[in-house]
């Protein structure tokens, strides 16, 4: 089923992620995660909720209570996201207004006034030379890493959806049978309002059958924040539409593209802060490789990884490891690294920093 993508050999403590296949209604996607992830589900939201004022400024009891008006906001907006997600708790045997708050992870620790977020990820694509590949690495709290699945999800209208899964979160990147890849970043914006919480409005897009479907679900209306949304498409079609609660704009790329945590729109500036000068850095540092590897022919999945296995700038680097002077729950890391390739219909994954060991490939 999985194969490594290169021959650097694993790490010794590296081993095949577990994989995971479910089908159905959302309540039954749910259930069937809830059920294969329930350790991991329960020790999640045991960290949590001890660590939650460290990251959030509030305690988790609080966070549940504040929660609510998001799930009515979900619940009236994108109900089968809201069904799923009750599915999970079902499943793993828990309650569902503690993952309702994990679901709002941005909402409630991406603000100015909270403690050291997580909005470490880049996204690169390449659409030259006739090859069609995007990756990803997702930076996050370190205690989320040991925490991924391979989901291979199949919904009832038959599209199948693979991605590198983190319980005990909905599905919010991967690539489709649609023939997309999805990944996204998060970006720092000025506008947020009570709404549908992002990584809901992600798992809407993430099941969109055309690039348009899913541009016009990136800009839904009753969102609570921004976020930066990537796709790539096996026709060649290359883009990433950032938005905020109340604008959007769309960038196209060409051979490539790439994208960090901030606004690079001119017109999208007025909804962020300056950026931060480790975006700045992540994301010139990705399209100088980008740009190196595709004047010098290199294979585009070959590229795209060591785009991603990257520590220029480090300790603040494309690809992310803990700092250890940091308090333990404020530790960010990438924490699963996820490679499209389009055109051969593969996907590589790898939990944790994608410098430690290969890839695992599944094929579609």
């Amino acid at each position: 089923m999985t194969t490594p993508l290169d021959g650097r050999g694993p790490a010794p403590s590296a081993g095949p992620l577990p994989y995971l296949r479910v089908r159905g209604s959302h309540r039954e996607i749910g259930r069937q995660i809830g059920e294969a992830t329930r350790d991991l589900v329960h020790a999640t939201i045991a960290h949590y909720t001890d660590v939650y004022p460290h990251i959030a400024g509030l305690t988790f009891a609080q966070a549940e209570i504040q929660a609510q008006v998001y799930l009515a906001k979900a619940a009236q907006h994108l109900p089968q996201f809201v069904a799923e997600l009750h599915g999970i708790a079902e499943g793993a045997g828990v309650q569902v207004m503690p993952l309702l708050v994990l679901h709002c992870g941005e909402e409630f620790t991406a603000e100015e006034d909270a403690r050291p977020h997580a909005t470490g990820c880049t996204s690169v694509g390449v659409s030259g030379g006739g090859r069609h590949v995007v990756g990803h690495n997702m930076d996050w709290y370190a205690a989320d890493v040991d925490k991924n699945v391979i989901l291979d999800m199949t919904l009832p209208d038959g599209t199948r959806i693979v991605t590198v899964h983190g319980a005990p979160y909905l599905p919010i990147l991967g690539v489709s049978s649609h023939g997309f890849a999805y990944v996204g970043n998060s970006v720092p914006s000025t506008d947020n309002q009570v709404g549908v919480p992002n990584m809901f409005v992600r798992r809407w897009v993430l099941e969109a059958r055309c690039l348009a479907e899913a541009q016009e679900r990136a800009c839904c209306a009753a969102r609570a924040r921004g976020s930066n949304h990537f796709l790539g498409h096996v026709d060649g079609t290359l883009l990433t539409l950032e938005t905020s609660a109340t604008a959007g704009a769309v960038i196209h790329g060409q051979d490539y593209l790439a994208h960090t945590n901030h606004y690079v729109a001119a017109e999208m500036r007025e909804y962020g802060d300056a950026p931060a000068q480790e975006s700045l850095d992540r994301l010139a540092r990705a399209e100088r490789l980008v740009e190196e590897g595709l004047a010098g022919d290199e294979d585009a999945v070959d590229l795209v990884a060591r785009v991603l296995r990257d520590h220029v700038h480090a300790p603040e680097s494309i690809c992310g490891h803990p700092q250890d002077s940091l308090p333990a729950a404020e530790r960010i890391m990438t924490v699963h690294s996820m490679i499209c390739d389009l055109d051969e219909r593969r996907v590589y994954v790898r939990s944790g920093s994608p410098c430690k060991g290969p890839y695992q490939l599944i094929q579609l």
